[in-house]
């Protein structure tokens, strides 16, 4: 009864602590009061090299993006393809089913 006893207890006490265990290679924890998390940017191991960064930060330099985001904005974001005319919008609405029309409207509020 015993042994039973101190493997049952062992068991929970692994169950209990492996979720917190990978809480600590994140970047926030909880601290449990008003402040509500802190940051540790040192338990975050990078995968990306530092001559990708630099070339990333390069190429948001010459685009604008990097001055839009220090400044608080939201880059814009590029095209991936050609824009659909109003015609083409109204007519795919149009061939669209009647439940999909239907959650469309919902999703707007109508």
């Amino acid at each position: 009864m015993n042994k039973q006893h101190n493997i049952l207890l062992s068991l929970v006490a692994a169950a209990v602590l492996a979720p917190s265990a990978s809480f600590a290679s994140s970047l926030y924890h909880e601290t449990g009061g008003e402040m509500g998390s802190s940051t540790n940017p040192s338990h975050v191991t990078s995968q990306v090299s530092r001559n990708d960064v630099l070339q990333a930060l390069d190429a948001a330099r010459k685009d604008g993006s990097l001055a839009i985001l220090s400044k608080g904005g939201v880059p814009p974001v590029s095209a991936t393809g050609p824009a659909k005319t109003r015609d083409e919008v109204r007519q795919e609405y149009l061939n669209m089913s009647v439940e999909e029309r239907v959650r469309l409207q919902r999703l707007h509020g109508r």
